[in-house]
């Protein structure tokens, strides 16, 4: 049998040979091809893609309200595709509200919620949510503190109460805070090694000042300092009805959520709204320029900002757009300039943040030491570009269509509905503002694009912090402004007095367009 198929095999391989041997009508092939040939072989060309369509509405699906006797409010959003459930407790204070001798209390208190309640031990608290198959969470921003849980929808109710017993009855045990504090004491450790995380930290200190803003991370002196029943007093005034909402996005209805609200946050007290005391911002005049130096360091940090506003500030939108064209995403002019067309860096971009005061305006990358120079040059370039002459419509239209038309992947999970809620919430926004979203940004204008431009992006008086070996670049830094250099502990090493501009050198906008803004 096995002969007879290598006969079959090897007769088939034969008649294959003849066939590719004569080629077609028993011809030999060729050695050459005809012109017509040639041209009958040729590829097809490539059409180009279709143009997109018309986009969609995309709208927030509805929340059912309701407020507890204490004031706790509670947002229901049904999303039955998946059988998943979505629960985040939201406290209206964060890091501003952190004590000025103890930075980064909240989130110290945050991480605590997690380690232990009254009625189960840290090991009990995770198997048991472990065992149900859920994630558990707790995490603290400038504005808010949250304490979220994700579980199946089958398990909502038993998921529900380990959230209000982690949320109100935390232990804060002297063994757990302990290990939390040596936990923190090294991660502290590490991130003193990472320029990025030190440009950061110097970036929002010179930014904010004296505002609780200026802190975006504890310290291990607040660290060693912060004792137990510092904890508990915050936990008490701030985890009140009045000073909290409750996010629950899945496959539950309105009834059921409530249910379970009034059975684990209906015996908070009422309390009352926490209304936090900023200080005043700094308010410059001229472009300031701060080197950290870090000696040895074969990169550059670089963060170039200003003050712009709150997030719930009209011209947000406008802003965004012309954030966009600057630097959004990788088709923005400083990815695709200081990236692909100058090889400075791996990306640059640039950001507005979010807060309920006002936000920063951000530019930011990583360059080598070498080109430190050259690129703040091209940062300044772009920054000036972008406050004296309105986008072309392509890049304006591109723009547009990236911020609209991204915007239905952030409402394509249970997660990520919760986070839209909680940034209606936090900042007061409107209940439609996102079903009227992407209409407001498709409608933005040119001109107001460089209205919100020429107000919230201020090249001029701009902040800039640079973490890198300051000895390559500090100097010649003059040409862009007045220099100072300072140790990574902030002890000034050396000043340097602004370069008198050339006439013509980054010329300053004047004055403004009076453009409606949507």
């Amino acid at each position: 049998m096995m002969r007879l198929r290598f006969a079959l095999v090897t007769g088939s391989l034969c008649g294959l040979f003849l066939i590719v041997a004569c080629g077609p009508k028993g011809h030999a092939p060729r050695e050459t091809e005809t012109a017509q040939d040639a041209k009958a072989v040729e590829p097809p060309k490539r059409e180009p893609p279709p143009l997109p369509g018309e986009p969609k509405d995309v709208s927030l699906p509805p929340v059912d309200v309701t407020e507890l006797d204490n004031g706790l409010q509670v947002n229901t959003i049904m999303a039955n595709e998946l059988p998943i459930v979505y629960a985040t407790l939201v406290v209206n204070s964060g890091a501003e509200s952190d004590p000025s001798k103890l930075p980064g209390l909240a989130g110290l208190v945050a991480s605590m919620l997690k380690e232990g309640t009254t009625k189960r031990t840290s090991a009990r608290l995770a198997d048991d949510v472990e065992f149900l198959g859920a994630d558990l969470w707790a995490s603290s921003d400038e504005e808010n503190t949250y304490v979220g849980i994700r579980a199946l929808a089958g398990q909502f109710d038993v998921a529900m109460s380990i959230l209000a017993e982690v949320a109100s009855k935390p232990a804060f045990k002297a063994a757990e805070l302990a290990k939390l504090k040596k936990r923190e004491l090294d991660r502290l450790a590490l991130a003193e090694r990472e320029p990025g995380y030190i440009a950061r930290r110097t970036f929002y200190r010179e930014l904010y000042g004296d505002h609780p803003y200026a802190a975006v991370d504890t310290t291990p002196d607040a660290v060693n300092r912060v004792t137990r029943q510092e904890m508990v007093r915050w936990h008490r005034k701030y985890f009140v009805g009045k000073n909290a909402f409750l996010v629950v996005v899945g496959d539950v209805s309105p009834e059921q959520v409530v249910a379970a609200a009034k059975k684990g946050f209906g015996k908070w007290k009422v309390g009352k709204r926490a209304v936090p005391s900023y200080g005043d911002m700094p308010s410059r005049e001229g472009r300031e320029i701060l080197v950290v130096d870090r000696p040895g360091s074969v990169q550059s940090v670089i963060y170039i900002g200003n003050l712009a506003l709150p997030r719930a500030n009209r011209v947000w939108i406008p802003l965004m757009v012309a954030n966009q064209v600057l630097g959004g995403s990788a088709a923005s002019r400083l990815f695709m300039d200081l990236r692909e067309k100058r090889s400075l860096t791996y990306g640059a971009y640039s950001a507005v943040g979010e807060r309920v005061q006002t936000g920063p305006f951000i530019a930011y990358a990583s360059v080598r030491t070498d080109v430190t120079n050259e690129a703040i040059g091209a940062f300044f370039e772009h920054l000036n570009l972008i406050v004296k002459e309105q986008p072309p419509a392509d890049e304006l239209a591109n723009a547009k269509r990236y911020l609209s038309d991204s915007f239905p992947l952030r409402v394509d999970t249970p997660a990520k509905l919760v986070d839209l809620l909680i940034e209606l919430r936090t900042f007061g926004l409107p209940d439609d503002y996102w079903d009227r979203y992407r209409k407001a940004i498709r409608a933005t204008a040119g001109s107001e694009a460089l209205y919100a431009a020429r107000h919230y992006i201020k090249p001029d008086k701009a902040l800039v912090v640079i973490v890198g070996q300051a000895a390559d670049f500090a100097e010649s830094l003059r040409q862009f402004g007045p220099v100072t250099v300072v140790s990574a502990d902030g002890e000034v090493k050396a000043k340097f007095s602004a370069q008198p501009r050339r006439t013509g050198a980054e010329p300053s906008p004047k004055g403004a367009p009076t453009a409606p803004i949507h």
